[in-house]
């Protein structure tokens, strides 16, 4: 199974890609999926003008990001949280796609922050989102607070407590998106 981590912050003091550098690490690591970082900050999406599969002159790399999203079987979307909800750039870039790209897809969210709380609101959001697009949330989510403590620039784990947090919400996905793919692949034959 391939998952897509879509890092959905482009600001330039941004800590959330750390814990999108650290779940790509920890997938490959188990060796028993695969996974890849989509980071919003290298494709520069203009804001939405016209969906994809209507646009007359896509913006550069709306192409490739569509094919990596269709090819993935299962999604996880990363982002701090601004202003009580997830960011911009990580509409935008869906937006950009007809929800077909998602449909069917299960999809776990990872809310980011500096302070407790781990960007709660964010996370609640982001599960609207993916019912939006036809995606299919799983009930939990990895709420990171603190993330600055947590992980370093790399993506590596500073707080080895935290690592429970992360392997149930990585089982829980894994669990659902193994299931989703497999009934995928049942029909289809």
């Amino acid at each position: 199974m391939h998952i897509t981590i879509l890092s959905g912050s482009t600001r330039l003091t941004r800590q959330s890609h750390r814990v999108a550098l650290a779940l790509e690490k920890w997938i490959n690591a188990q060796g028993i999926h695969s996974a890849e970082v989509l980071d919003l900050a290298d494709y520069q999406f203009p804001i939405l003008e016209e969906v994809l599969h209507r646009h007359p002159n896509p913006p550069g790399g709306l192409d490739d990001f569509a094919k990596r999203i269709r090819r993935s079987d299962a999604h996880l979307f990363v982002s701090p949280e601004y202003n009580g909800s997830y960011t911009s750039g990580l509409k935008n870039a869906v937006d950009y796609l007809k929800e077909r790209e998602f449909a069917q897809k299960v999809i776990g969210v990872v809310s980011v922050s500096t302070g407790m709380l781990g960007g709660i609101r964010a996370a609640l959001a982001m599960q609207q989102l993916v019912l939006g697009i036809s995606g299919y949330a799983i009930p939990q989510m990895l709420t990171v607070g603190q993330v600055d403590q947590r992980f370093d620039e790399a993506g590596n784990l500073l707080d080895h407590l935290f690592e429970k947090n992360i392997d149930n919400f990585l089982r829980q996905f894994s669990w659902l998106a193994e299931a989703v793919v497999e009934k995928k692949m049942a029909v289809n034959v």
